[in-house]
């Protein structure tokens, strides 16, 4: 029983110290933010994110992972779905395969999600050590694979060069998306939806433009 509690306990810590960085990473930058003001926000001492988590990309990686994991599955799962697929993709579908999950996370988590996302934009492209632990090179080799095939004519060093500014463009204008709205209120879901629609258009557009 004991064990059983100690465990609780540690879970709880964690969880505590996940979304106090998730919180001050997103408000403040991630390389602005120290390990103790991170310990400090979550009410905890000052060893606290080393004894969880290692090391600070340890507790960056945690923090991509906790609401990530499942965006990386979704996003997984679409590209194997169109990889098993005998014809080639279209650049759209390759777009949504991507972009959808974030949608559905939005949708389910708006704050939490959008303050994610900003993280994400903040370290995608940065190929640090936190990022690479997460597998995320790995799914974006294979989402580059599904381009390549949407567009045969265009060369595989074009597609690796280009592609990531459709991407780019895709997750900060989505961690924007409440910040643009008119009159600085939040966008109702509806609206979250239709913007997401004019986004996806917008950057298929964008992606066939460069890469055709």
């Amino acid at each position: 029983m004991a064990g059983t509690t100690q465990t609780r306990q540690g879970d709880a810590t964690r969880n505590r110290l996940v979304k106090a960085a998730e919180r001050l990473f997103a408000a403040q930058g991630v390389d602005a933010v120290s390990v103790r003001a991170v310990n400090a926000a979550a009410g905890q001492g000052p060893a606290a994110v080393h004894y969880h988590f290692g090391s600070r990309e340890g507790l960056l990686a945690a923090v991509l992972l906790d609401l990530g994991a499942d965006v990386s599955r979704r996003i997984g799962a679409n590209v194997d779905s169109l990889a098993a697929a005998t014809e080639p993709p279209t650049v759209c579908e390759v777009v949504r395969a991507l972009t959808d999950p974030y949608l559905d996370l939005l949708l389910k988590q708006r704050t939490r999600g959008i303050r994610w996302v900003k993280i994400v934009v903040q370290v995608s492209r940065e190929g640090r050590p936190a990022v690479t632990s997460t597998g995320q090179e790995e799914l974006s080799i294979r989402l580059r694979e599904q381009v390549c095939r949407a567009l045969p004519a265009t060369a595989a060093e074009r597609v690796d060069r280009l592609w990531p500014i459709a991407v780019m463009s895709f997750l900060q204008s989505i961690s924007r998306v409440d910040d643009w709205a008119a009159g600085g209120t939040r966008l109702t879901e509806a609206e979250l939806v239709e913007y997401y629609e004019d986004l996806v258009r917008f950057v298929t557009g964008g992606a066939e433009r460069m890469l055709s």
